[in-house]
């Protein structure tokens, strides 16, 4: 795999795109914070980065599916190049950022990700053999996490020693990058020829997308189990993770930001973890994700009854495998199993509801943290983690759905 430079091409601008997106967006919630001191302005970035997939997921997934994916990346890079040159632009002399303006540039930066990231996923399995699939996705995932990661170590010194303005620069620079590397990748003609939907009008493009993912037997009950996991995931929000700190374990910021290095040290190694198992992941990622998704609810419940900061650190760092297993078995199976033609939509629509929940329960839990204790909330999320591990055992075509040598993507759903 490591040899295959199409993929390779494409790993580099994954993982200079979510440097670039994830080091820019941190750097403007600390600002917006520091210059405001209002937890709220500063809770409306993850409104801003969530909202354009709600919003646009329908139509990202039926132009992924219709036009050329390579030059979707590009497209969109090129998009948050200029929003970028844009913000910079907006900001002031003096350092101080226009928070309306900035919100929209954000929600253009993450609008143009809702066309790259189905574009991306759907590439994979047009540039590496069926069989690697799972070995690709931990690779990536593994990739994605260090960078976030490394956003959230670096934004916050860069923020502290270096003006506004230069970090755009440089995230500029980043998007450069990933622009002349996603021309460089080649997509072979007869695969990139299957990988185009038909020619259909874009309503009936749109329909036949949302029939086929609902009739299909394994990515609509894996996407359900997808969108209902977003709700317990509400509750790993920094808004909430802080209150826990603060609340049950009276601690600190300083504390909080233990808990998610654990955690992202956690999911790296599970990312890795799921490379080392990967012959596994392909032959049973039904039985793993329900393991995953049992395993991520008892995790939980064992975050909720901390009662020190270090036993919550190790907690929310033993969270992290489970989901970083589940997250490739999940996307090589879509991957694997969805015809090419479609892959765009299903991914696209999953990740238009995922956000929309996600969004929903992170203010909702929110508001209940008002009037229930901090620690029942993190045990409700334990037992929805769990009610889903649940439903994907008691769904047999997910429960057993395998991604063995032979198995190729269903093209017709019944």
């Amino acid at each position: 795999m490591l040899r295959n430079r199409r993929f390779l091409f494409l790993w580099f601008v994954n993982i200079v795109t979510t440097l670039a997106i994830e080091l820019f967006s941190i750097t403007i919630l600390v600002t917006i914070y520091e210059q405001t001191a209002s937890t709220l302005l500063a809770a409306g970035t993850m409104v801003a980065r969530t909202m354009p997939a709600f919003l646009l997921g329908p139509v990202a997934g039926v132009l992924v599916d219709r036009f050329s994916r390579k030059n979707i990346l590009i497209i969109m890079d090129l998009v948050r190049f200029v929003l970028v040159g844009i913000a910079i632009l907006f900001l002031q002399g003096d350092g101080e950022v226009p928070v309306a303006g900035i919100y929209f540039i954000l929600s253009g930066l993450f609008a143009a990700d809702v066309f790259h990231r189905p574009a991306r996923l759907s590439l994979i399995p047009l540039l590496v053999p069926h069989e690697q699939l799972v070995k690709a996705n931990s690779f990536i995932l593994a990739s994605n996490q260090i960078m976030v990661a490394l956003s959230y170590t670096v934004g916050g010194w860069l923020i502290l020693s270096v003006p506004l303005r230069q970090i755009g620069l440089g995230v500029i620079i980043l998007f450069t990058m990933a622009i002349g590397t996603a021309m460089l990748i080649v997509v072979p003609k007869r695969q990139e020829a299957e990988n185009v939907g038909e020619r259909k009008s874009f309503w009936k493009s749109l329909v036949s997308g949302w029939n086929y993912l609902r009739q299909h037997p394994i990515a609509r009950p894996l996407t359900i189990m997808e969108t209902v996991e977003h709700l317990p995931h509400g509750i790993w929000t920094g808004a909430l993770m802080l209150a826990f700190t603060t609340k049950a374990l009276q601690g600190d910021a300083s504390d909080w930001g233990y808990q998610a290095t654990g955690y992202f040290t956690g999911m790296i190694l599970g990312s890795f973890g799921a490379l080392a198992i990967s012959d596994w992941l392909r032959r049973y990622p039904g039985r793993i994700i329900v393991v995953d998704a049992c395993a991520a609810g008892l995790f939980t419940l064992g975050f909720a009854g901390s009662q020190t900061v270090w036993m919550a650190v190790v907690w929310a760092f033993v969270f992290g495998p489970p989901v970083a297993i589940r997250d490739v078995a999940q996307d090589s199976l879509l991957q694997g199993t969805v015809e090419a033609g479609q892959l765009g939509r299903v991914f696209a629509t999953r990740e238009m509801l995922r956000n929309a929940v996600f969004m929903f329960a992170g203010i909702f839990f929110a508001w209940l943290s008002d009037f229930v204790s901090i620690r029942m909330i993190y045990v409700i999320g334990g037992i929805i983690y769990i009610l889903t591990g649940f439903y994907a055992l008691s769904n047999k075509a997910l429960r057993e759905s395998k991604m063995g040598e032979g198995i190729q993507p269903l093209k017709k759903v019944h």
